[in-house]
């Protein structure tokens, strides 16, 4: 065992990028709710505490398959949870309008003043649309007028080795682009897709990322625990 590493790890800061999972979350209008119910309680004499879960393989903070797009692509259970852990790579485009397709020459600019993106990176968006979050019946907000990343920008991406993209929105691709061009090319590709990730104004520009998935058998996408380590 990497001694070295492990005290590494335990001296980072660590940030959550997740939600809490509640039953008043926020999903996508044609998703499950995430539900919770007690199956045995102490109270009820049972001798212990346990829970049945019910939601979405998209519900929360999750990972994209790529069978949720392409009906050959690979299941959630057969993906490289390696390509999950690496060096985040964080680019903000909060202070773009609502609905804003994000551009090449947007990451080409964050680029410049930071550096190349490398391959391997795995590059989220901050477009600050996390912050409209609300628990039900205040969610609504959050359901629509996001930004997203666009098609030449998304190829751009995987042009430089990168396999996975993600942003703070309930969508990659913009709230207005119903073709989905973002999640067409990247699923296309073989890569992965995060979403409604927390927190990511509270981390650099570069950072340690990790986010592992269920194994679901089958699964289009998985809900994952993602962190960032700095």
């Amino acid at each position: 065992m990497n001694n070295e590493l492990l005290t590494l790890l335990h001296h980072c800061e660590l940030i959550e990028l997740n939600y809490f999972y509640d039953s008043s979350m926020p999903v996508w209008p044609t998703h499950p709710k995430f539900m919770l119910n007690d199956w045995e309680t102490h109270a009820a004499g049972d001798g212990n505490y346990n829970n049945l879960l019910q939601m979405g393989d998209h519900c929360g903070t999750h990972v994209d398959s790529p069978s949720h797009f392409i009906p050959a692509g690979n299941t959630i259970e057969k993906i490289d949870v390696r390509q999950l852990m690496g060096r985040g790579v964080k680019i903000d485009v909060s202070g773009y309008p609502a609905d804003t397709e994000i551009t090449v020459a947007m990451i080409q600019s964050w680029e410049a003043r930071n550096g190349d993106i490398q391959a391997d990176d795995i590059v989220l968006f901050r477009t600050g649309h996390d912050k409209k979050w609300q628990s039900r019946p205040n969610h609504k907000s959050f359901l629509s007028g996001w930004s997203g990343l666009s098609g030449a920008g998304a190829e751009y991406l995987l042009a430089k080795g990168v396999n996975v993209i993600g942003s703070d929105a309930l969508s990659l691709d913009a709230w207005s682009n119903s073709t989905y061009p973002a999640h067409q090319i990247i699923l296309g590709s073989g890569k992965l897709i995060m979403e409604n990730l927390a927190n990511l104004d509270k981390v650099p520009e570069t950072f340690i990322f990790i986010a592992l998935p269920l194994r679901i058998k089958g699964g289009s996408a998985s809900p994952v625990r993602a962190i960032a380590l700095i």
